[in-house]
């Protein structure tokens, strides 16, 4: 569990301590006929009311005066984010731990927003916004690509990544794969990950159904490619380099870029999703400011993803890419 200091203690004893001050400033003797002082009623409830608005002021600096679904969130001090279990975006460590580029961000902004306890939930990639829907999990917090079909179902934050795409082949690359018009050239079978874009990438660059073969897991993928039933994997760039990394049996093509259905150059880029409007807005907010202050550029490339396409992932919003 991560804890964090409120900012509204320190302006409590801060004003405690200004009030003392102000006292011996201005020479007030405790010995005073209290009789010769006329109470200003008027004035009392001038610094009433001014002391409630500070209070107020001072509750919303620190995200706490909220309602819906953020205000539940932040009096319960706790979250749940959904995640896919895919390396390097969200995954369970060995050690039992949820770690990866989207948990990690949102560990930071959630402990901004005054939620220092965050569970996780594991689902298949296709039950992610299923699962957030129905009430599973808080947020998606699995790298998922956003897309303007997603965005009609679910809230994006901003993105804070882009990556490029690339196929996982046998070692030597055998069938001289590069591409998807290459598969659907040589009658290559493509693993690709069901409810992903990678199904549509494969649709929309034409590669006929029976070389489409549809998986649930991104690991039972590469296993299928070890053994011989799959000719290769679709995936973004940072997977298929760390699955080829950890399987001296495979190799990563050279990146690319899909095609969408018009022919277009697809870039994929990535966001948190929720389905609460006040709580995106909030988490965005302070996704923001970590990106200013380099909290996001930071963390992410310390899970692989080049230096470019975080930057890149600076200057484009929602808007951008789900239109």
């Amino acid at each position: 569990m991560r804890t964090t200091r409120t900012r509204t203690t320190w302006r409590l004893a801060a004003g405690a301590a200004s009030v003392a001050l102000l006292a011996a400033a201005c020479g007030i003797d405790e010995t005073d006929d209290a009789a010769d002082i006329v109470p200003d009623e008027d004035a009392d409830d001038d610094a009433a009311a001014e002391d409630e608005e500070t209070a107020e002021d001072d509750a919303a600096d620190d995200g706490a005066v909220t309602d819906g679904l953020l205000g539940e969130l932040q009096d319960a001090g706790s979250a749940t984010i959904g995640i896919a279990n895919e390396v390097p975006y969200a995954f369970e460590d060995e050690d039992g731990n949820v770690t990866g580029q989207a948990p990690e961000i949102a560990y930071v902004v959630l402990e901004e927003l005054g939620i220092t306890d965050v569970s996780a939930e594991i689902v298949e990639f296709g039950a992610l916004i299923p699962g957030l829907q129905a009430g599973q999990f808080d947020l998606i917090a699995a790298g998922m690509f956003i897309t303007p079909d997603r965005a009609e179902q679910v809230i994006f934050a901003d993105p804070d990544y882009c990556v490029s795409y690339a196929l996982a082949v046998p070692d030597g690359n055998p069938m001289d794969l590069t591409d998807f018009d290459s598969v659907t050239e040589s009658g290559a079978t493509i693993a690709v990950l069901s409810g992903a874009v990678d199904e549509d990438y494969a649709n929309d660059a034409g590669i006929p159904a029976d070389q489409i073969e549809l998986f649930n897991d991104v690991n039972a993928q590469y296993e299928a490619l070890i053994a011989g039933r799959v000719d290769a994997v679709g995936g973004t760039s940072l997977t298929v380099i760390e699955q080829s990394e950890a399987n001296p049996e495979i190799e990563a093509t050279d990146f690319f870029l899909p095609v969408d259905a018009d022919g277009e150059e697809v870039l994929g880029c990535g966001g948190f999703a929720f389905l609460d409007q006040e709580f995106r807005d909030a988490f965005n907010d302070v996704l923001s400011e970590l990106q200013a202050d380099d909290t996001v550029f930071d963390i992410t490339t310390g899970f692989g993803f080049a230096e470019e396409d975080v930057r890149l992932a600076e200057d484009l919003t929602v808007e951008d890419l789900a239109g």
